[in-house]
């Protein structure tokens, strides 16, 4: 090659480093200097080189086992003491429920617990029976109706008036300059079930 002695000796590093540094390593004198890529401070004594060890020294296997049975005791005490949150998978099911149509939906019930549904035309604090039961489970007995049941008696009682979270409705006619944005906020009605009997 016609390039100079700088430009081959630092292309002929980059393609194998590890050989360069072996060889600058043995060219070096056995004065204590180290080959490094960064300047050393000028000292009248050099300075031994000394073995480094990179591989952490091994761990007895009683030291190991028992950190190993820390590690499993605690994450059991962690996973019996986390709370779970209650869901239709985790739960059994309740002794006395009813599928209900109240509001334009369907709404599975149970005695002393309270519901959302579309607004009723009725006041707070009013007793409301709930007619249309489309099924009742009570104890080992569920019964299913065609299309309802007759002679169950759902009551409950109206809580408040509220309304849901605001929906945007925005509609757009490209290229004719159509725009309309509204809000709604749908009206509902909060009831506690308050007795279920058949």
């Amino acid at each position: 090659h016609s390039w100079p002695l700088l430009y081959r000796l630092r292309w002929w590093f980059c393609i194998n480093r590890r050989v360069a540094a072996a060889v600058m390593q043995c060219s070096l004198p056995k004065s204590g200097l180290r080959a490094s890529s960064r300047p050393m401070a000028f000292t009248s004594h050099a300075a031994p080189i000394k073995a480094v060890a990179f591989g952490s020294a091994k761990r007895p296997a009683a030291q190991k086992l028992a950190v190993h049975c820390q590690a499993a005791a605690a994450a059991e005490t962690a996973e019996t003491q986390r709370p779970q949150r209650p869901t239709v998978h985790n739960q059994p099911p309740p002794e006395t429920y009813a599928i209900v149509e109240v509001g334009g939906k369907q709404l599975f019930v149970e005695p002393g617990k309270w519901y959302v549904c579309n607004r009723l035309q009725v006041d707070v604090g009013d007793k409301i029976r709930l007619g249309r039961v489309l099924a009742l489970k009570q104890g080992d007995n569920f019964t299913v109706g065609r299309p309802y049941l007759e002679n169950v008696n759902i009551e409950a009682e109206v809580l408040e008036e509220l309304r849901g979270p605001k929906l945007i409705v925005y509609k757009m006619k490209p290229k004719k300059h159509y725009r309309r944005k509204t809000g709604h906020r749908q009206e509902l009605t909060k009831f506690l079930v308050t007795k279920i009997d058949a």
